[in-house]
């Protein structure tokens, strides 16, 4: 099996090994089954022989991350040629991905955003960055290039896991950018887990773009305007929710009028009362949303 290669050879007769082994492989299976079955639903039996490689290795890309294997990078680069090959369609590709990275996001542990003892210019710092990914994505998204939105997914987490795993020879940069007491790209890849849901699950432009600016650019700004007003790190507020509302609004009514404005206030409840990661919640709600209003 694959998988038995994320483990580590002093670990492997201790129970927590054994523990974390069955864990891995449970993540592996259900991120695959539940992938490819979603796949399957959606096209049938088109081009199975690659969907399945495709499943197999995007179900193994988060799990070899967060284990600091050097066989993530065995894993990335497979990955990138099946996607890349021109054979496959990348929307397959990006519905395939994004259900096994949002399945190994849930069950991945490691991957937790922690919320206490946050820091208010952490943060701050953070969302400012999130906000420059953001513009730079929707400038893209303009010209319909999916494919460069995919690449630069994936760069992201070619980059974060890097500085990871090199994180010594970069801990001033890693302290800029990420929390204490989690792995390095965690709210990247949470990040990046949304973004890829979004552009696998939704064809319309406009519905894209509108979701693509809430998830990276109104809820950085409900952060930054939560910690300014209200200063409390880790904590949501009214004024972040309105300042979320407010700011997905703009796009919002251009696209949609009054529809616009429900949309909005429904993007703005997830991100407020949101049980999961915000960044993968407001996706999730934003697909089905494009599935009940536009198909």
């Amino acid at each position: 099996m694959l998988s038995r290669y994320l483990l580590t050879k002093k670990t492997r007769s201790s129970p927590f090994f054994n523990n974390m082994k069955t864990n891995n492989s449970l993540t592996f299976i259900f991120s695959f089954l539940f992938s490819y079955l979603v796949y399957f639903l959606l096209h049938n039996f088109y081009l199975y022989y690659y969907a399945i490689p495709i499943a197999v290795l995007s179900s193994l890309l988060l799990l070899a991350y967060t284990l600091r294997k050097h066989y993530f990078y065995i894993v990335f680069a497979i990955l990138l040629i099946f996607v890349f090959s021109g054979v496959f369609p990348i929307k397959f590709s990006l519905e395939i991905i994004s259900v096994s990275m949002l399945i190994q996001s849930l069950f991945i542990k490691k991957l937790a955003i922690k919320t206490v003892n946050l820091s208010s210019k952490l943060e701050i710092r953070r969302d400012l960055v999130q906000i420059v990914i953001g513009a730079i994505f929707l400038s893209i998204l303009v010209f319909s290039y999916k494919w460069i939105l995919l690449a630069l997914v994936f760069l992201g987490i070619l980059a974060a896991h890097i500085i990871y795993v090199y994180g010594r020879k970069m801990k001033k940069l890693v302290n800029l950018l990420e929390r204490d007491g989690v792995i390095f790209g965690s709210g990247a890849i949470s990040m990046a887990v949304g973004a890829v849901l979004l552009l696998g699950f939704i064809n319309r432009f406009d519905f894209l773009f509108f979701s693509l600016f809430s998830l990276l650019i109104s809820d950085p700004i409900a952060t930054v305007a939560g910690l300014k007003i209200q200063k409390k790190p880790g904590r949501k507020s009214i004024s972040g929710s309105m300042a979320f509302f407010v700011s997905s609004l703009v796009p919002g009514v251009v696209f949609f009028g009054l529809f616009g404005v429900i949309f909005a206030l429904i993007l703005s409840l997830a991100e407020r009362f949101s049980p999961i990661d915000d960044n993968i919640f407001i996706a999730v709600i934003a697909v089905l949303l494009s599935l009940v209003f536009f198909i």
